[in-house]
């Protein structure tokens, strides 16, 4: 099945649901029941972030399957993003459905009960927009969504951590379509939860939480910024010392990012985590530039659709990790989904970008005669002869 079938199909299925709540099925895992892992792939997912209309357009060209947004800038974990307002989110959905790509808003953040009847309104309005999903956190706002909308498409998020069989086995009792689990599973945890007969969603590339998401409380701790209202200031990104019980700094100076992990990167672990069970594959960032958001999805439409192939080479391999390295990246690891958790998978040097190394400088000279310019390279101060 190509790409556009593929997306044709979801996007059908989407306008189905819209318009008869009792006829939605997930067609998908009937169709998988028998398949082998290999034309698996050819039904997984590929979901994108987009913080705003550039990087939606973005993930549109990479050739993204669904894509997932905020609208407004109240009731989302990126409320500092661009985020969508209706006119724009109208538009969206409209050119994702011509391409056959669905468009999920995110609601997932913990819900305060004087303000339901503000984000039931704001569901109700997205979804008359052309939403075709919902994905939420607080588990009040999901059965009063299901209750009052059972036609309505609901995916738990992350933050709701998910983490088990028991976990999604409680979601399937509430008419959930889609979990989205926590990013600490192995590929093995999560062909297991994959089983309980509710579409399993994996981060697959971007950032990674210090702590498990939906219950770190750290932001709120140091900034009264909680990250379960969209507000994370990120303080695992700031640079601490480990002292011992005599207050001696035990830890290294060159490693002062303690508490910072590398970004997360599956692109060669793709059959694995198509013969685990996983029906979406997601790449966190919706804070991320529209450039960033196209390199990544390009990258990983071009992986999944070489899988699908069974055509992959070793060149085609090395130009898509140039693709990831050549993008905003704190260094790349794999470690949680092979079962590791060490310090193969921190960056304790730096908590930004690291880039592409491109080579290393052996030596230099003084240029007597060199002329300051302002502007350019080394923090505005490049010395020209």
């Amino acid at each position: 099945m190509n790409d556009r079938n593929r997306r044709e199909r979801a996007c059908a299925a989407g306008e189905k649901n819209r318009m008869n709540e009792a006829l939605w099925t997930h067609a998908s895992s009937h169709e998988l029941e028998h398949t082998t892992p290999l034309a698996d792939a050819a039904f997984v997912e590929l979901l994108a972030p987009a913080g705003g209309p550039s990087a939606f357009s973005a993930a549109l060209a990479a050739g993204a399957d669904a894509i997932y947004c905020g609208l407004g800038s109240n009731f989302n974990a990126r409320r500092s993003a661009d985020n969508f307002d209706d006119a724009s989110f109208a538009e969206a959905c409209r050119r994702a459905h011509l391409a056959g790509a669905r468009v999920y808003v995110t609601v997932n953040v913990v819900v305060k009960w004087n303000e339901m009847q503000r984000v039931l309104r704001l569901i109700r309005r997205a979804w008359l927009l052309g939403a075709d999903a919902f994905i939420i956190q607080d588990w009040g706002l999901l059965w009063q969504v299901r209750s009052t909308w059972p036609q309505m498409e609901c995916h738990v998020s992350t933050q709701a951590n998910i983490h088990d069989a028991r976990g999604v086995a409680f979601c399937r009792e509430l008419g959930v379509g889609r979990v989205t689990l926590s990013r600490e599973l192995t590929s093995q945890e999560i062909g297991r939860i994959a089983q309980e007969g509710v579409d399993v969603e994996c981060f697959s590339h971007g950032a990674l939480c210090f702590c498990y998401s939906g219950i770190c409380h750290m932001s709120s701790m140091r900034g009264e910024r909680s990250a379960n209202r969209g507000a994370c200031a990120q303080p695992c990104r700031l640079p601490y010392v480990l002292v011992d019980a005599d207050h001696t700094v035990v830890s290294r100076p060159e490693f002062e990012r303690l508490l910072c992990p590398k970004d997360y990167c599956t692109i060669d672990d793709l059959p694995e985590l198509v013969a685990a069970g996983a029906k979406s594959l997601k790449i966190e960032g919706r804070m991320k530039a529209p450039e960033y958001v196209y390199s990544v999805v390009r990258a990983y439409r071009e992986a999944l659709d070489a899988l699908v192939a069974g055509e992959d080479s070793g060149s085609n391999r090395a130009y898509r990790h140039r693709l990831l390295k050549r993008s905003f990246n704190r260094g790349l690891t794999d470690a949680y989904l092979q079962g590791t958790a060490g310090n193969e998978m921190m960056s304790y040097e730096r908590s930004n970008n690291r880039g592409e190394i491109v080579g290393e400088v052996v030596g230099g000279r003084a240029l007597e005669d060199a002329v300051e310019k302002k502007g350019g390279l080394n923090g505005g101060r490049v010395k020209l002869r």
